[in-house]
């Protein structure tokens, strides 16, 4: 009877060995990096927006005011 338990204890260790075969084969896809030992771009300095006075030839929106409640006493 003993036999038969590591005869089946062998065999799964068989089995388990193939899966783990297969599926580091299947496993083998490119996956997203998350190393960002690249650092931080040389050039860190601050630039300013553009005003619509500095692009020709372009008319914008004017600002939305602000939206005010109605005049409810409840």
């Amino acid at each position: 009877m003993t036999e038969d338990y590591r005869q089946k204890e062998i065999r799964l260790r068989k089995e388990l060995a193939q899966i783990k075969a297969i599926n580091a084969n299947s496993d083998a896809k490119l996956k997203p990096s998350r190393d960002f030992s690249v650092g931080v771009p040389e050039d860190t300095t601050v630039k300013k927006k553009l005003h619509t006075a500095d692009v020709p030839d372009v008319i914008t929106l004017p600002p939305k005011g602000k939206k005010r409640k109605e005049n409810i006493p409840f």
